[in-house]
């Protein structure tokens, strides 16, 4: 059966409660680590497909194919330092985009840079949403001026694989989804 565009063989469910079975102190994400390296799940940057792994996992469970320990619960993380970054320009403040060249786009980079750490303090400031989880495959940029300013950001993040109506708009059907997951 084909989950989350990946297959799950009779063999590797088998496998997969045997495993469950035997040991019942493994957690969802150590599970979900080891199915990716059994059935080499990877994203197209190399990484495993982990959330997507357990998405799968749980509607395995839902199903009742296989049955997952319960959910751990987990301390609360650490607050993070306070940005250190200049602070973004007063709203209203309004200058030419001459005056503020060159503007540059910066790629944010991994998720423990500081780069990520300020991207995520703006927008929890000043994004009436807030920072937010991206889904899936993401990439962020932050849009600095030449004298340094944090001027915004942009994120784009993995299109749902399944819309209707796009799929319809652009032609896509599932024989054109599989042959572009190859």
């Amino acid at each position: 059966m084909e989950i989350c565009a990946q297959e799950f063989s009779p063999a590797i469910v088998a496998r997969l409660q045997q495993t469950l079975d035997s040991e019942p102190e493994l957690s969802r994400t150590a599970l979900s680590r080891r199915v990716c390296e059994w059935l080499d799940w990877r994203s197209p940057n190399g990484r495993w497909k982990e959330m997507s792994c357990r998405v799968a996992l749980g509607r395995l469970d839902r199903a009742g194919i296989i049955q997952l320990p319960r959910v751990g619960t987990f301390p609360a993380p650490r607050p993070r330092p306070p940005c250190r970054q200049a602070p973004l320009p007063q709203a209203g403040a309004e200058r030419s985009l001459v005056e503020l060249q060159p503007v540059e786009v910066v790629p944010v980079g991994v998720a423990e840079s500081r780069a990520a750490q300020t991207w995520n303090e703006y927008l929890n400031r000043y994004h009436p949403q807030g920072a937010g989880p991206l889904c899936g495959a993401q990439i962020r940029y932050s849009i600095r001026s030449r004298r340094g300013e944090w001027l915004g950001g942009l994120a784009f993040s993995a299109a749902a694989w399944r819309l209707e109506a796009r799929d319809r708009w652009i032609g896509w059907n599932e024989p054109a989804r599989r042959d572009a997951r190859a």
